[in-house]
């Protein structure tokens, strides 16, 4: 019984400190668990791109939550009122992916029958969230930094550059 009290001390006293923590910081995570300093490490370098123009690379492991840590940065943005876009790049097939990105032109390729907003396009004004990127061939991440650096981009089978802010 002594051992269980102490315990439950220990929770609280850990509970106090995890909430001080959170609450010297500027924006709500209220949708990610944790309390770790390794989570509040992340919590400040969140805190510090929320209301940047710059993109930011969310790394980790599939299943580790980058999707949610994206959700968050967004709805503590500017952009907050802006669509949030979330794509799988691993699981567009290679010859496909250009075309789901910077949308197409009727007429581009075979069965191209219409024009096609592509997701930059429809993210615009919000966040898109690219899961899975360094699946993509070498290519296509030259193609997309060149989005990111320039703010347009160029629907395949167009002359015209689109701009956006994603």
């Amino acid at each position: 019984e002594v051992r269980v009290e102490e315990q439950t001390k220990t929770i609280e006293s850990l509970h106090e400190e995890v909430k001080e923590a959170r609450s010297q910081l500027n924006y709500e995570y209220k949708d990610i668990v944790g309390g770790s300093p390794a989570i509040m490490q992340v919590f400040k370098m969140m805190e510090h791109v929320t209301k940047t123009k710059i993109p930011v690379w969310i790394w980790g492991e599939s299943g580790t939550g980058k999707e949610l840590f994206a959700r968050s940065l967004h709805f503590n943005s500017p952009w907050k009122d802006g669509p949030f876009v979330s794509e799988n790049c691993g699981s567009i097939p290679e010859n496909l992916l250009e075309s789901e990105l910077f949308g197409h032109k009727k007429g581009a390729f075979t069965h191209a029958d219409r024009d096609r907003v592509g997701l930059f396009e429809q993210a615009s004004g919000g966040t898109l969230f690219l899961d899975e990127v360094a699946d993509m061939a070498l290519p296509m991440q030259v193609k997309l930094l060149r989005v990111l650096q320039e703010g347009e981009v160029r629907p395949v089978g167009s002359n015209k550059k689109i701009k956006i802010d994603v």
